[in-house]
């Protein structure tokens, strides 16, 4: 038991922690590998962001639509747009008659 002991506590050494700002964040370390310390990570990571130069979300122009389109909702008037003179007729939209194929370009073959 005293051994096991003993091999924890040589296996697990606390480095100073630095200071310096091109210092990483690695202040602890297990079995000799390096673990990151979350308070450095998180202060990093939040000195690094600007909440002033991020451009703000435009939620007035949501806010200004219908409720059903801010959900995704059905809408009765994009659907019959949609649908044209099928609706109520048939489950695919209309679209225009496809067009007739355009004539070969060339004389026909044995007229020469």
């Amino acid at each position: 038991m005293m051994c096991l002991a003993a091999v924890s506590a040589t296996a697990q050494t606390v480095a100073p922690a630095q200071a310096s700002a091109s210092s990483s964040c690695v202040d602890v370390s297990v079995n000799n590998r390096p673990a990151l310390s979350y308070a450095c990570l998180n202060q990093r990571l939040a000195s690094s962001t600007h909440p002033a130069s991020q451009p703000q979300v435009q939620l007035d122009a949501v806010a200004q639509m219908p409720g059903n389109q801010q959900v995704g909702q059905f809408n009765y008037s994009a659907f019959s747009h949609q649908m044209g003179s099928h609706l109520g007729k048939s489950v695919t939209p209309q679209r225009p008659p496809p067009l007739a194929a355009p004539p070969i370009l060339g004389v026909p073959i044995g007229t020469h």
